[in-house]
C-alpha cells in the first residue's frame, strides 16, 4: 500500500540538511553576483582573512558556514540524545 509509507529517519534529516546547504550556497552566489554592482565593494574581510567578492567565494562561504553549523548541531543532538532514557 502506498499510504502506509512514512517519511523519517537519518536519510530525511540528511536530505533536508543538504538541501539547506545548497540553498545557502545559491543565495551566497546570488549575493556575490549582485553585491559588487549594487555597492562599490570589491572585497570582504572576516577577522584577518580578506577575500574578493564573487559568486564563487560567497557560495563557498555560505555552504561551509551552514554545513559546519549543521554538523555542530547534529553533534549536540547526538550527545543530548544519550541522556534520553526513552530513546529508541
Amino acid at each position: 500500500m502506498v499510504g502506509d509509507r512514512t517519511i523519517g529517519g537519518r536519510t530525511t534529516v540528511a536530505s533536508l540538511g543538504l538541501a539547506l546547504i545548497v540553498a545557502t550556497a545559491a543565495f551566497g552566489a546570488l549575493l556575490g553576483a549582485t553585491l559588487p554592482n549594487f555597492r562599490s565593494v570589491d572585497e570582504i574581510s572576516l577577522l584577518v582573512i580578506t577575500a574578493p567578492i564573487s559568486p564563487l567565494t560567497l557560495a563557498v562561504y555560505g555552504a561551509v558556514a551552514m554545513g559546519s553549523f549543521l554538523v555542530a548541531l547534529g553533534y549536540v543532538v547526538q550527545i543530548l540524545s544519550r541522556f534520553d532514557d526513552d530513546a529508541v
